[in-house]
């Protein structure tokens, strides 16, 4: 984490809120996994607390994928006990693993195979260098939010965007269509999120 700061219950939040593994439901049966599904959302009262603000967030701007949101929090360990801050908060350590799954899959050739010129090579590492700029949006946003400062978190947030198109449209530029369509959204959408759930803090 490139940050330490406190969740709204007094424990740290960077050490509650840190990247944790999904929970996978079996996939030997539809029902089984269904069922997992009920478990999770009923053991952790998402129907409460995160659904409700992703919906309230949708409402007060259309862009937000509510279905994404909900989904997104749910992977988060701590977010169902969060309040709306919280939630918003939760949003841009979202991104900040976004942006770092990015980058990882950048530099280990998981994306682009090795580039074949020297525009390509600068193309690659100008996303490398893009996507490291929003993980900063967000980790920045994050600091602005904790210090309850959300004019300022709005406006890192709301920087992401640019720094994507950069990034996509710099690949194009050289003959490779952008493979980073699910990231740039991801990113983008988790963006839309946050700068939505903060305005509903009160």
């Amino acid at each position: 984490m490139r940050f330490a700061s406190d969740f709204h219950t007094g424990k740290d939040f960077g050490a509650d809120l840190r990247r944790v593994q999904m929970i996978k439901a079996p996939t030997s049966s539809p029902l089984a996994a269904a069922a997992a599904v009920l478990v999770v959302v009923s053991a952790w009262g998402a129907d409460a607390t995160i659904e409700t603000t992703c919906r309230d967030a949708g409402a007060g701007d259309r862009r937000v994928d509510v279905a994404f949101c909900v989904r997104q929090f749910l992977a988060y360990q701590g977010a169902a006990e969060a309040d709306t801050w919280g939630l918003a908060r939760t949003a841009v350590l979202i991104g900040i693993n976004l942006a770092d799954d990015a980058i990882f899959d950048l530099t280990h050739g998981k994306i682009l195979p090795e580039p074949k010129d020297k525009k390509a090579e600068a193309a690659m590492d100008a996303c490398v260098k893009a996507y490291d700029k929003v993980g900063l949006a967000f980790a920045e946003a994050s600091d602005e939010l904790r210090a309850r400062r959300y004019a300022a978190a709005k406006e890192e947030m709301a920087s992401v965007a640019p720094l994507l198109q950069r990034c996509d449209g710099g690949l194009v530029k050289v003959g490779l269509p952008s493979p980073l369509p699910r990231y740039s959204a991801d990113c983008l959408q988790t963006t839309i999120i946050g700068i939505a759930i903060t305005n509903l803090v009160k």
